[in-house]
């Protein structure tokens, strides 16, 4: 019984995590970006080779072009699940990142990386 009982919090638990966005750089630091993309040098068939389709497409005149990849990830705290104690203490934590390539031409012109994590925090 408390093997049942184990599986289906655990279940539970798992199931409380959404995604969305571009799950390529979701793993992605400003670093490990910065040995992918080099301005004047890449070009965008490697970008796509790296980070797939890109969420956006951009054309900004002037022959350039911008490419926006962005990932978001949201997990509910533990004290979520817990009943009654979620009325004093529940919440979540979020990871959002995102990468805006530019293009002239072909070659990759510029690009910016961020990352931002935020804990949000309910209850009485």
């Amino acid at each position: 019984m408390n093997k049942i009982i184990f599986s289906f919090l655990i279940f539970g638990i798992a199931g409380c995590s959404s995604t969305a966005g571009n799950h390529s750089i979701s793993n992605e630091t400003k670093q490990s970006v910065s040995t992918k993309i080099k301005n004047g040098k890449t070009t965008k068939n490697e970008v796509l080779a790296s980070f797939g389709k890109p969420g956006r497409e951009t054309s900004t005149g002037s022959n350039e072009e911008q490419w926006l990849y962005s990932s978001y990830k949201s997990d509910m705290t533990a004290l979520t699940y817990v009943p009654i104690i979620n009325l004093f203490s529940s919440g979540s934590d979020t990871q959002s990142k995102s990468l805006t390539v530019t293009f002239k031409g072909d070659k990759v012109s510029d690009w910016n990386f961020s990352s931002k994590s935020d804990s949000v925090h309910n209850g009485f």
